[in-house]
């Protein structure tokens, strides 16, 4: 970073918003100014008022009027160059896919993370890369596998027990082509390089006992 940001939050929760901004504050050497908004009109007004470099931008706020979507798409329209970071508390696979390939935001962080992991993504994104912190990364990656049919899961813990596509299509009484098929639908889901890798997301994902059975 070539000088101190300014950083814009948009928060609903009093409490959050200026902890944060109090956190964000001691590192003078990175940040110079800390913003604070709790509604979709507050952020609107500080961004037509001061250059702002990037917006902490919540998804969820008590309203029936807005929400992070609304205002994440508002500031792309009107200020494309701010950096839009955006904080959840749980992450699905359809809202990563609409903030950064339909809205354009450049990063998405677990609320739960410390003020370290906070300050990495605000420094990744500045520098022009986008930023999903582990835990994100790992909400992703329950909600791809959730996505998966039951037959398509068989499949892959078949697989997982050594079985080749001709064993598990005999076992399953079903054709060779459509096991290949269903691998390959469970390659796209889960975002896997090859089976290989199909086989070692499944088995991180059964050791960490995220779903009880099948």
């Amino acid at each position: 970073m070539n000088k101190p940001l300014k950083i814009l939050i948009a928060e609903d929760s009093v409490i959050f918003s200026q902890g944060l901004q109090q956190l964000l504050l001691q590192y003078p050497e990175k940040i110079s100014e800390v913003f604070v908004a709790h509604d979709y009109q507050e952020t609107l007004v500080r961004l037509s008022e001061t250059v702002i470099d990037i917006l902490i931008l919540d998804l969820n706020f008590e309203s029936s009027h807005f929400d992070g979507f609304t205002i994440a798409r508002k500031v792309r329209e009107n200020y494309p160059l701010v950096k839009i970071i955006v904080l959840t508390q749980q992450a699905k696979v359809d809202s990563y896919e609409i903030l950064f390939s339909d809205i354009g935001v450049q990063g998405y962080l677990d609320k739960k993370l410390g003020v370290g992991e906070t300050l990495e993504a605000i420094e990744t994104v500045a520098e022009g890369n986008t930023y999903a912190d582990k835990n994100i990364k790992a909400m992703l990656e329950i909600g791809r596998w959730m996505e998966i049919s039951k037959r398509e899961k068989e499949i892959v813990e078949l697989l997982a027990q050594g079985l080749t596509q001709k064993e598990i299509a005999n076992r399953l009484f079903i054709s060779i082509r459509t096991v290949e098929t269903h691998i390959k639908n469970c390659t796209q889901k889960l975002d896997a390089r090859n089976t290989v890798n199909l086989i070692s997301i499944y088995v991180s994902y059964k050791n960490a006992n995220r779903e009880g059975a099948l």
